[in-house]
């Protein structure tokens, strides 16, 4: 049997494999991919078939099973009671039932602190994987608390209040970037909103009121796909975008002589109309970009 360090390894390296396939794209994943998912020149399945909790068993074809939960997930149906609590904390609701059974394996992810797979459900069919831990367990109440960080987990229960806030901030960020990310992305159709770049692995949801503000959202109209050049140029006001949905380059950046990157990746981008989802609930909020352009025009 493996030991737990080697077994935690393995579902670091699995872990990262499955977000990294992801965010190739929009950051979503179907049942069907999860379902039959290659890795290390085997298909094997990262997700229950129809329930939440997901114990591979004697079919897992990597040797010894694993000691604990290799992943849940929570769907959009309501049956269970999952939702966002404090501190970008999430409950986690035990399966109906024993709370042994599939119950029990969870909480030994707990015991022995392993990561574990936690897909939320954005679609009909679509899943944001996150690497989550469970943190802690309430077994006659039926749920769990998981976190994407064990140490920022600990840092949100400290005595000194500023630690405690910057932890929660993290944390929630944590929390919601991926699911905010696959929305955006996937309402711009895995392509930048200024260039046109197609490759997922290149593209960031960029807030258009910056996430540091109180005034921020998580909604699809406070975001854009950006290829990550843009998405810089963007947040340090090289780039501006009008309500309008013109793009503007700053002036002094207009004037300097640089290599093909500034004069085709940037330059070339002044005054090009921004492209923008054809539905309009996803469009970008045209107040936000007003606000965010005058700090660009103000500068």
């Amino acid at each position: 049997m493996w030991t737990v360090g080697e077994e935690q390894e393995f579902r670091d390296d699995l872990i990262d494999a499955v977000i990294a396939h992801a965010n190739s794209s929009d950051g979503m994943l179907s049942r069907n991919e999860l379902g039959n998912f290659s890795y290390a020149g085997k298909d094997i399945r990262v997700i229950d078939v129809q329930g939440g909790i997901w114990n591979p068993g004697a079919s897992w074809p990597f040797g010894d099973p694993l000691r604990a939960t290799l992943s849940i997930n929570t769907t959009l149906s309501g049956k269970y009671d999952d939702q966002e609590m404090h501190g970008g904390l999430w409950r986690y609701d035990y399966q109906s039932g024993s709370t042994e059974g599939k119950n029990s394996k969870m909480r030994k992810a707990l015991e022995l602190q392993l990561p574990l797979l936690w897909f939320r459900q954005q679609s009909a069919g679509s899943y944001v994987p996150y690497k989550v831990f469970i943190i802690s367990d309430f077994p006659k109440e039926r749920y769990c608390l998981i976190a994407p960080d064990l140490s920022l987990a600990v840092a949100a229960q400290s005595e000194s209040a500023i630690e405690r806030k910057y932890a929660e901030r993290l944390m929630r960020q944590r929390l919601h970037q991926p699911a905010f990310r696959a929305q955006v992305i996937s309402a711009y159709e895995t392509k930048c909103a200024i260039c046109a770049l197609a490759h997922g692995s290149l593209l960031d949801a960029a807030h258009i009121t910056p996430d540091r503000e109180e005034a921020s959202s998580t909604s699809v109209t406070n975001g854009l796909s950006l290829c990550k050049i843009h998405h810089t140029a963007y947040d340090i006001n090289i780039v501006g975008i009008d309500p309008d949905y013109k793009v503007h380059i700053r002036d002094d950046i207009l004037q300097e002589v640089d290599g093909p990157m500034l004069e085709h990746g940037i330059k070339e981008m002044n005054m090009r109309s921004l492209w923008i989802p054809p539905a309009k609930s996803k469009q970008p909020d045209r107040e936000r970009l007003a606000e965010r352009f005058a700090v660009f025009h103000n500068q």
